[in-house]
């Protein structure tokens, strides 16, 4: 999922796809052993260390680090939030800028994860709606808004075969996406079970719901809502992914899902890149924010209700709906104004001689020019 998945995803530039897939390479590595560090050291500074297995819940800071597969999943979730924020910037940054926003937002994520949602807040969150989506979103937006928009976007349009190859990127995280939700619940228990049926029936209520959406407001399949909004159900059952909500529930919200994020296409990301001057290169906003704001308010009405509870075990019981709600408004406001902050010193370390953007010339060997 973070190597094909994500890469492939971004390569609809049709002059940089080298640096879509090139770059989630580096991120990728990057994310994972820094996360693992960063995730344990601050989920012992919050003293919530149940998701490390091996653990001893009363480890010190500098207790050894046991390495297994839920510390390296961890790592991966990291990435994932990360490339999520690469999604906004691709084409307008460059491989060290890059690099140092990896470095400074997984300890922010982590920090925010393990002391503010959980720590503080007992936020329940399975397949990262709140803590990786809505984080990674509108981190990456802040920082895409404090960048600016490019003055010369042309070579940020697709080709045909650019299209295509990210088409296969879709394609791939569509098929693991219940991996990805699931992948900490517990192995062959009734958890496991209900994230894998919630977010493979989300999954093809919002593949379907997009392409209709998509011809009634295009006239024709926009291959850009193919590509991103088919996923949004995904998105947004993440966190109620484990609960036991029914199929009916988990298609109703794969199809809203959908229609918001088509919508955010085909209409509103236009005007935010008109009138605000926020350029989102690949509209994360409209595939990871808004079913990730979506996805928290579903989780926060599913808790609600004892009937969903199955094997989940609610750390604040009949306040966990606050907790929610809390967690994802936190999540929010942290990520825009660490975002923000993060943007202006991208700003500060720009080249000085400017580059032109979405183009893999500047920073690749390249065999061709034109593809």
């Amino acid at each position: 999922m973070m190597l094909v998945g994500f890469g492939f995803l971004m390569t609809f530039q049709k002059l940089n796809a080298l640096t879509a897939v090139g770059m989630t390479f580096l991120i990728t590595t990057i994310c994972i052993p820094w996360a693992i560090l960063t995730g344990r050291f601050f989920a012992s500074v919050a003293g919530n260390l149940e998701e490390y297995p091996g653990v001893q819940t009363n480890s010190s800071l500098w207790s050894p680090i046991e390495l297994n597969i839920t510390s390296l999943l961890q790592g991966n979730f990291a990435a994932a939030a990360v490339l999520i924020s690469f999604g906004a910037l691709i084409g307008k940054v460059t491989p060290s800028q890059i690099a140092l926003m990896t470095i400074i937002e997984v300890p922010l994520y982590s920090l925010n994860k393990e002391v503010f949602c959980i720590g503080a807040l007992g936020t329940l969150d399975m397949g990262g709606t709140i803590f990786i989506h809505l984080f990674g979103a509108y981190f990456g937006l802040a920082v895409a808004y404090m960048i600016g928009k490019p003055e010369y976007t042309d070579d940020a349009e697709p080709s045909r075969i650019s299209d295509v190859f990210s088409l296969v990127g879709t394609v791939f995280l569509w098929i693991y996406w219940p991996s990805f939700n699931g992948a900490t619940a517990g192995v062959g228990g009734e958890e496991q079970l209900f994230t894998t049926v919630n977010t493979v029936i989300s999954l093809c209520a919002s593949c379907m719901t997009t392409f209709v959406v998509s011809s009634v407001l295009n006239k024709k399949l926009s291959t850009v809502d193919i590509q991103n909004a088919t996923l949004a159900g995904g998105v947004a059952i993440g966190a109620a992914s484990n609960l036991k909500i029914t199929p009916g529930i988990a298609f109703l919200v794969g199809m809203i899902a959908a229609t918001i994020s088509t919508f955010g296409f085909s209409r509103l990301q236009s005007v935010l890149e008109g009138k605000f001057g926020l350029h989102d290169s690949c509209g994360v906003h409209n595939l990871h924010g808004l079913p990730a704001i979506l996805g928290s308010i579903v989780v926060s009405v599913a808790v609600l209700y004892p009937t969903t509870k199955g094997d989940v075990t609610y750390p604040k019981g009949d306040y966990q709906a606050a907790a929610q709600l809390g967690g994802a408004a936190c999540t929010l406001v942290f990520a825009l104004i660490s975002g923000s902050i993060v943007g202006k010193l991208l700003v500060c370390i720009s080249p000085k001689n400017s580059s032109t953007p979405f183009l893999d010339d500047e920073y690749w060997t390249v065999a061709e020019k034109k593809i």
